[in-house]
């Protein structure tokens, strides 16, 4: 008899636990979930340390379990996880352009200088008839991707040079997270801009001038914004000096809402 019981017992703190599990992941799956992560109550944006090469935390790898444990029944409950077309704007500001009021106005600053602020539809489309019509500025890569809610884009616009006998990528790169609340946007967005430099060693009595390359970073941050959809986070960096570029980067977000999901059937009409 104590034997049934100490089993009866057993399951019950089995079927317990597996619901405390289902709730959790629902949980965190659901879109309520994935809107309060990370920026704080009634924060647009929030500065993040720059660890894209850092490993995932442990919270954050039995998160991602989780989710990939309970994503069948999340599916059933929730639909096909939102798809998101995203596009990144790469502009290079000379200090002239710089001068003429081209940027739009900041809500929030990093301790390093670099600032940021979240864009509506219509002022994503005013800021770029802006940076069109001012001299001095020069949008270089605009490259675009269709992520999936929850898993991590790359944007990049790459090219190649060797250093040392080995082939090393630089350009504009943006790392793109992102998770669907309703018609806005929870992002993570991890940006830099790389640049080949050449360097030239003068003559000496011991050798002939000489040249090097190397990559030299001139532009990097990372942050998590809500973004309504179809408008964006702009973020620009300081400027260096008085001969210095400014780099701004403009993340425009769209939902494309149930996009890999299966066309409607027609019935034939009688």
């Amino acid at each position: 008899m104590n034997r049934m019981k100490d089993d009866t017992n057993c399951e019950a703190t089995i079927y317990l636990n597996v619901i405390l599990l289902v709730f959790l992941g629902l949980l965190l799956a659901s879109p309520l979930g994935n809107a309060t992560e990370g920026g704080g109550t009634g924060a647009s944006i929030t500065w993040l340390p720059l660890i894209q090469g850092s490993p995932p935390s442990k919270i954050a790898e039995l998160r991602r379990d989780i989710l990939k444990f309970l994503e069948p029944l999340r599916r059933k409950l929730f639909g096909d996880p939102d798809v998101v077309l995203a596009t990144a704007y790469f502009v290079s500001i000379s200090p002239a352009g710089a001068s003429q009021n081209v940027f739009p106005s900041a809500t929030s600053t990093n301790v390093d200088g670099t600032t940021a602020c979240v864009l509506s539809p219509s002022q994503v489309s005013l800021l770029r008839q802006r940076l069109q019509n001012t001299e001095g500025v020069n949008l270089f890569a605009a490259p675009r991707v269709t992520a999936p809610e929850g898993l991590r884009a790359t944007l990049s616009v790459s090219s190649m040079v060797q250093i040392g006998g080995t082939n090393a990528a630089y350009g504009p790169t943006l790392d793109l997270v992102h998770h669907v609340n309703g018609t806005n946007l929870h992002m993570t967005v991890i940006a830099d801009v790389t640049e080949a430099v050449t360097n030239v060693v003068r003559a000496t009595s011991d050798g002939p001038a000489a040249k090097s390359v190397n990559l030299r970073m001139m532009f990097q941050s990372a942050l998590d914004a809500r973004v309504p959809s179809g408008g964006g986070v702009a973020v620009w960096n300081k400027s260096g000096g008085k001969e210095s570029k400014t780099y701004l980067v403009i993340v425009c977000p769209t939902i494309q809402t149930n996009l890999l999901a299966p066309p409607p059937v027609t019935k034939p009409s009688h």
